[in-house]
């Protein structure tokens, strides 16, 4: 076997190396912001800065390091109900409890960046609490049915069209999921599409196991019911 020369180790090193979420979130926000560049007031700043936080948060595995020690993944439960605030530098969990040293891989934002990029970073805008007029009730939607209509549109070679319903399938999915694991679920699926398409190979193993969970919990989800 041929020795890696020191080019090829200084690139996994890079690749394996963490950044804060601060940071890749301003990375991520040049790409995905219309007009990155235009001088806004802090407060805009920060929020934008927090909206695309939550959708690397979504379609990319976070990190928390406490002192002295390596960064360890945070687990979907711990991320069910957590906010990100203060321009992406402070993690909130449903708990309360405060996190400030939260990071993702170098390697996953490129990924996560594309992901963002086809699903549009709006969809994970935060809710306002204070609706100007009264909105209709949604339509309520068999979360089954809308699992097994993305199941048929990836079924098979990939198809573009078919890709991008599914994907806007699977995003509103997440968006009504009562549940926060279902959400994460949802939007695992979509990061396995899309690793999937960028295979040449087309390997399907990861969409199909990502595909198999997000039914297995939806099925969990409907007996409890």
């Amino acid at each position: 076997m041929a020795k890696r020369n020191s080019t090829d180790r200084l690139i996994d090193d890079l690749r394996s190396q963490h950044i804060a979420l601060s940071v890749a979130a301003g990375l991520a926000r040049t790409q995905l912001i219309p007009q990155p560049h235009k001088a806004y007031d802090a407060q805009h700043l920060s929020e934008s800065l927090n909206l695309v936080a939550r959708g690397l948060a979504k379609v990319a595995q976070l990190y928390v390091a406490a002192p002295g020690e390596a960064p360890r993944a945070l687990a979907p439960t711990e991320l069910e109900g957590a906010q990100i605030q203060s321009g992406a530098t402070l993690l909130v969990l449903k708990d309360g409890r405060k996190l400030s040293a939260v990071s993702m891989k170098r390697a996953d934002l490129r990924q996560a960046v594309a992901i963002l990029k086809t699903i549009g970073v709006q969809e994970f805008a935060a809710q306002s609490p204070e609706p100007q007029a009264p909105e209709p009730e949604p339509q309520r939607v068999d979360p089954l049915a809308q699992l097994a209509e993305i199941e048929r549109l990836l079924t098979g070679p990939l198809v573009k069209p078919q890709v991008s319903r599914a994907n806007s399938l699977s995003v509103a999915l997440a968006r009504s999921a009562p549940q926060g694991h279902i959400a994460n679920l949802a939007m695992q699926l979509v990061s396995a599409v899309h690793e999937v398409q960028s295979d040449q190979t087309q390997d399907t193993d990861r969409l199909k196991l990502a595909l198999a969970r997000l039914r297995d919990a939806l099925d969990s989800e409907q007996t409890r019911q």
